[in-house]
């Protein structure tokens, strides 16, 4: 088989667009269409149909897509692990995180990395937990962090570290409840809090938690951004329910206060992944190692901060 023509066809399968693949590859559009004919005719097997402009994978072009991400990935580890032989502080790290942990876990980490390892390319995106899951499946992730319980994700994913995300009960430092000391859980259905959108995983944890001691919650109004909420609570608009990693700085300056909530234990565990099969190269499993530290830094020390966390690590 003609690896570069199969090479410009996993493009076009990715971006399902022949003129975006040409772009990408930097070549001529009649050339990235001529590269998946011969392809196609070299297997005896229509790979791609058109639909208007974009294009649609036939079932034959699926399968393909699958083994060829999975041969460049190999030839990716292959070139990753010759170079490392050469330099080991070189190589790239493609992960990605959810919304929370890649907003407020990652970044301490990243830059005690980048300090340690300059030369490393690393590849971040933030995602879905399940987009994340598919991503490591599909082999274009080394490794990510999910969000849920470790024995409910799919066969081929293996948990290398965890740890727990905590959500907390924050209000400003003049609402009432800040002086309360504790507040009982059924206290949470008889006012108004400042929630996430109808949808969002942070919400639908909230919500599950709470039908399970028969609360019901009653939402002043929703926002779709977290840090928009962070912003109500600060300026006295009303209480909210949030993720621990999300509002260190804040409870450390004292613009926030957390309320503790007897009988709630809202504990989301926060995983990092990889396929069983994957072999990382040097530069990936250099990241692992540091974000392993973090994480178990996290579990075993619940009171520090991200910041702090990652600094030791």
């Amino acid at each position: 088989m003609n690896l570069q023509n199969l090479r410009v066809f996993l493009k076009v399968a990715e971006f399902e667009h022949v003129t975006r693949a040409a772009e990408e590859l930097h070549l001529s559009q009649p050339a990235v269409t001529k590269s998946v004919q011969s392809l196609e005719q070299e297997l005896g097997l229509a790979l791609i149909e058109r639909q208007g402009r974009r294009i649609a994978l036939t079932h034959a072009g699926r399968v393909l897509r699958s083994y060829a991400r999975q041969l460049f990935e190999l030839e990716r580890e292959m070139e990753d692990a010759i170079e490392a032989l050469r330099d080991v502080e070189g190589g790239e790290v493609t992960m990605a995180a959810n919304r929370y942990s890649g907003a407020y876990l990652l970044p301490p980490v990243v830059s005690r990395f980048r300090a340690r390892y300059p030369q490393v390319i690393l590849h971040i995106s933030i995602l879905t937990s399940y987009e994340i899951m598919q991503n490591v499946l599909n082999w274009k992730l080394d490794f990510g962090l999910v969000e849920g319980e470790p024995g409910q994700l799919p066969p081929g994913i293996e948990v290398t570290a965890s740890t727990y995300d905590e959500m907390i009960l924050i209000v400003a430092p003049s609402h009432p409840w800040s002086k309360q000391g504790e507040v009982p859980i059924s206290a949470l259905g008889e006012v108004e809090l400042i929630m996430r959108e109808q949808g969002s995983v942070v919400r639908d944890i909230i919500e599950r938690e709470l039908r399970k001691h028969g609360v019901e919650l009653h939402s002043l109004f929703t926002l779709t951004d977290n840090e928009a909420v962070k912003q109500m609570v600060i300026n006295g608009v009303g209480a909210a329910i949030v993720s621990s990693l999300s509002v260190q700085r804040e409870l450390r300056r004292g613009e926030l206060v957390q309320v503790p909530v007897l009988g709630l234990n809202l504990r989301p565990p926060l995983s990092l992944i990889q396929r069983a099969d994957r072999q990382l190269s040097r530069a990936a499993e250099a990241f692992c190692a540091m974000l392993r530290m973090s994480l178990l830094r996290r579990q075993t020390l619940p009171g520090r901060t991200p910041d702090e966390l990652a600094r030791d690590a």
